[in-house]
């Protein structure tokens, strides 16, 4: 697949109080710079979280997209981090809405960072969910339109390049113990 990656943004104004911008040296490079808000605009990777939701030995629950990009393939669930929560919050909301399950930990295992034609670089933290409830309640919602636990001979071709390489990296550690 092909992506034609966005430009990087053309900052002119400030976001925060309108006035323009000017270049300064933030002490590393020149960076688009407020003056009356002493503040610099940096172009960061966009955060997200994903859930490896695991039911038995070897079961991972998968959603199907139900919006773009990439609708109609299947991905784990989760999504972006909003302001004011962590990114463990983040992925258990985002679970909570994608499935109805619910969680109340996460445990960190590894983050995949590469290009977005969307966001211009998405930066995901894959998180392990062990203990969990409502799978009797278990429903796709929000961003989903199916929802299913596969074994690892199972999987369906995952859309996110960094979903895929989380993936590998949570088997490499299954596999290493």
């Amino acid at each position: 697949m092909s992506y034609e990656f966005p430009k990087p943004f053309e900052w002119n104004f400030c976001g925060a109080c309108g006035g323009k911008l000017s270049h300064a040296h933030d002490g590393q490079s020149e960076k688009p710079y407020c003056a009356p808000c002493n503040r610099f605009f940096y172009r960061n990777p966009v955060p997200a979280a994903c859930c490896f939701v695991r039911r038995g030995k070897d079961e991972l629950l998968f959603a199907q997209r139900a919006v773009q990009p990439c609708r109609g393939e299947w991905s784990l669930p989760g999504g972006f981090v909003e302001l004011g929560e962590t990114t463990e919050e983040a992925a258990l909301r985002e679970l909570r809405e994608e499935t109805g399950l619910r969680a109340e930990r996460a445990r960190l295992f590894g983050v995949s960072t590469r290009q977005s034609p969307v966001s211009g670089a998405v930066m995901v933290l894959g998180y392990i969910v062990d203990e969990w409830e409502g799978e009797e309640q278990m429903a796709p919602d929000s961003d989903a339109m199916s929802l299913k636990f596969c074994a690892r001979a199972e999987r369906p071709p995952l859309a996110f390049h960094v979903h895929r390489e989380l993936l590998a990296l949570y088997d490499a550690q299954l596999e290493n113990g």
